[in-house]
């Protein structure tokens, strides 16, 4: 199991978390532009990107704002939702084919009243969702669009092949004419 693979190189698992990943996770493909979760909903399902991309994004003003995207090996979910008991205002999409493995955060809140390693798993996952968020707030509060796209191609090089551009320009903020003229000056 992928998942198992991933969180055994961040922490020390035990068999109390492999049977939880192999009785409360759901590993299942998705078709490109399938809603995983939709605003105004209640979602406390946890995603874990095996293979494919995926963004969460909101709508304003009739248009819609991509927030951040998720290639293989990242966690995401409607963090709002999980810890704010509100209806969420982010929708998750597949932005291309994707298998994805989830379960629902209250289960997992369970497991680790009874097992410490559990309960590391947790911190491990709130720690990836908080940091992830942390990142995007800072990216959009003290950087250029340059500096912005420039991240962007750090980080997660292939996102600009893989998403379509007016996807990539709300992401950073930008119009998707201010984002062809910095790649044409790359």
């Amino acid at each position: 199991m992928k998942l198992l693979e991933v969180f055994s190189r961040h922490f020390k698992t035990d068999p109390e978390i492999e049977r939880f990943l192999m009785e409360e996770t759901l590993t299942q493909s998705f078709p490109k532009g399938t809603l995983l979760s939709q605003q105004a909903t209640y979602n406390k399902t946890v995603f874990f990107m095996e293979s494919g991309l995926a963004r969460i994004f909101y709508n304003e003003n009739g248009k819609d704002i991509t927030a951040n995207f998720y290639p293989e090996e990242k966690i995401f979910a409607n963090i709002d939702t999980i810890f704010t008991q509100q209806a969420t205002r982010y929708n998750i999409e597949t932005v291309e084919h994707s298998t994805i493995t989830y379960c629902n955060y209250e289960k997992l809140e369970e497991l680790c009243a009874i097992s410490l390693p559990a309960a590391n798993l947790s911190r491990y996952i709130l720690g990836n969702l908080i940091t992830q968020m942390s990142k995007r707030v800072a990216s959009l509060q003290f950087k250029t669009a340059k500096e912005k796209y420039a991240q962007l191609l750090e980080e997660n090089p292939n996102i600009i092949l893989r998403a379509p551009l007016g996807m990539v320009a709300s992401y950073l903020g930008i119009s998707q004419e201010t984002l062809s003229r910095i790649r044409a000056e790359r």
